[in-house]
């Protein structure tokens, strides 16, 4: 028997009462996102932390998920009431047959080959052949998957740049990505920071399950060494309050990675970063701008 769904197109101030009474009426689960995804009108949006996503969208489509023996008439009635005075606009009502939705998420992410050497795969899928260096990484609650271009373009800097032996920081480390494939490329010590608890846990656990020997820290005062590369895949704002600390973890003629960046921002960045290293764009990938730089003095 199908599950009944039930979805609703409203502007992003009106989200959060249709979604608490959707809950309130019996739906099982409400997913929210943005209506024009996949249409001519679906524009691009680039926010800070903080800024609410729902409020940016023009249209936002919101979906409560109910038990295949829930009366659509039933739940329109109760829904009426619970939004009062919201006008509940007019929904649409289709039905969701049964599947093994644990395969089909896991068709949803297939092996990202990154670089002619590196490869990102999750734990269900094959190795594909022909890469030297394979990192095993599931989707998780911490950000980096290697799927986006701020990711790819710290990957491919790494690739092209770690001799072995030189050591590592990567700031703002999410799933450990950057620090994991740092070690595989054959770094030294690689030292993973991160303030999210989840980006902490799935560091270790990604690390471990990789074979790589990463230390893993939750504060940036608590990094002791100083490194030859120090990677930050964040945004500017973080990038910005945090110079002056991620340039004294650099070492003499260490170099700097900055991702997370759109093209538009990076300027700002470079004459920021300038006291203290020769600054220069490493590459661009659509939107998304990487920096490089050489740290000044001997």
């Amino acid at each position: 028997m199908a599950w009944l769904s039930l979805e609703f197109r409203v502007s992003g101030a009106d989200v959060e009462v249709l979604s608490d009474a959707l809950f309130a009426v019996g739906a099982l689960s409400v997913d929210v996102t943005d209506a024009d995804q996949g249409s001519h009108e679906e524009r691009a949006i680039y926010l800070e932390p903080g800024e609410d996503i729902l409020l940016s969208w023009g249209r936002n489509s919101v979906v409560g998920l109910f038990d295949r023996q829930a009366y659509s008439d039933h739940i329109l009635s109760a829904l009426a009431s619970a939004v009062h005075p919201l006008k509940l606009p007019e929904p649409v009502e289709y039905r969701i047959d049964d599947q093994d939705w644990v395969r089909l998420t896991q068709q949803q992410f297939e092996p990202i080959q990154i670089t002619q050497r590196l490869q990102i795969s999750p734990s269900w899928s094959a190795v594909k052949d022909g890469s030297d260096v394979n990192i095993i990484l599931d989707p998780g609650l911490a950000f980096g998957t290697g799927s986006h271009p701020t990711t790819q373009l710290c990957l491919e800097w790494l690739e092209h740049h770690i001799t072995t032996g030189k050591t590592v920081i990567d700031y703002g480390c999410g799933s450990g990505i950057l620090a994991i494939a740092a070690k595989k490329f054959g770094a030294g010590d690689v030292v993973a920071v991160d303030i999210d608890e989840d980006a902490i846990q799935s560091t270790c656990y990604n690390a471990k399950r990789n074979k790589t020997a990463v230390e893993v820290i939750s504060a940036i005062e608590n990094v002791n060494i100083k490194a030859d590369i120090v990677v930050a895949n964040i945004l500017p704002s973080p990038l910005t309050v945090l110079a002056p600390l991620l340039a004294q973890l650099v070492k003499p003629g260490g170099q700097i990675v900055l991702s997370g960046i759109l093209v538009d921002q990076g300027s700002d960045l470079m004459s920021l970063y300038g006291q203290w290293f020769e600054m220069g764009t490493y590459k661009v990938m659509d939107e998304w701008v990487c920096l490089q730089g050489n740290k000044l003095g001997s």
